[in-house]
């Protein structure tokens, strides 16, 4: 399987696109996806460890508007994004891969094989033991009681 790598420039333009960081590396792998209703912004689905904590800048307004002119911003700590983070917070992250559905057809396979190897099992299941469990059909049981 071959993927492309996402720039800064390569920025998916539809909301609810889906993309991965550090995709394959199950210890650092996150899932971000795109926001419908905050056009722009990308939140963090999670990742193996769940979600990274929310950095809320300290700053009050005026001084965020003051810093705007100023290149002394403060930036979130390691395990922390910001609280609506951009594309470029994204890729800073890691490498990034965009995540695209697979065909109609492959999902349809996959449930039919996934259903004819369960039904197989449950086969298997009913002719290794044919009395029922452990304690036999339960017919005797009640016999031994009464």
């Amino acid at each position: 399987m071959k993927w492309k790598l996402l720039g800064l420039n390569d920025e998916p333009q539809n909301s609810g696109a889906v993309v991965a960081v550090h995709w394959g590396d199950y210890r650092r792998q996150e899932i971000w996806v795109a926001s419908g209703a905050n056009i722009g912004a990308w939140y963090c689905l999670g990742g193996e460890f769940g979600r990274p904590k929310v950095w809320v800048d300290p700053r009050s307004e005026l001084e965020k508007l003051d810093a705007f002119w100023q290149r002394d911003v403060p930036e979130p700590g390691p395990g922390e994004v910001p609280l609506h983070p951009d594309w470029h917070f994204v890729v800073s992250r890691g490498p990034v891969v965009l995540l695209s559905p697979g065909d109609r057809g492959a999902y349809e396979a996959g449930w039919r094989n996934g259903r004819q190897h369960l039904a197989g099992q449950v086969e298997d299941l009913a002719y290794d033991d044919p009395e029922g469990g452990p304690g036999g059909d339960g017919d005797e049981q009640e016999g031994e009681q009464g």
